[in-house]
């Protein structure tokens, strides 16, 4: 490497830091991917030794499940909590004063 003219060694050295940075943010997602899945999928297994793909798709579908879950339970609390507009009929009287058909 010392008998490379500058500019060459400029060159290779740019080079190399590309790639360093490449494998950084590389990594940098991988991790953020793996702890991402932790948080969000539940019982979502992943292999350690997947691919980024793999990741990114595990990662959304358990993102996706997380929303869904999230949906369901708000909407059953808003369900649960409201208050009754009509009143509860408790007899067959009130059934036929109301004017519902019984059979």
């Amino acid at each position: 490497k010392r008998h490379m003219p500058p500019r060459q060694r400029l060159r290779w050295q740019r080079n190399s830091l590309r790639r360093r940075k490449r494998a950084f943010y590389r990594l940098f997602l991988d991790e953020l991917l793996q702890k991402g899945n932790c948080f969000t999928g539940a019982g979502v297994q992943q292999e350690s030794d997947a691919s980024l793909s793999n990741k990114v798709l595990i990662f959304g579908f358990g993102f996706f499940i997380l929303l869904t879950v999230s949906a369901y339970v708000a909407n059953l609390a808003a369900f649960l909590t409201r208050s009754t507009l009509s009143e509860s009929i408790t007899t067959m009287k009130g059934a036929v004063s109301a004017g519902y058909e019984i059979c």
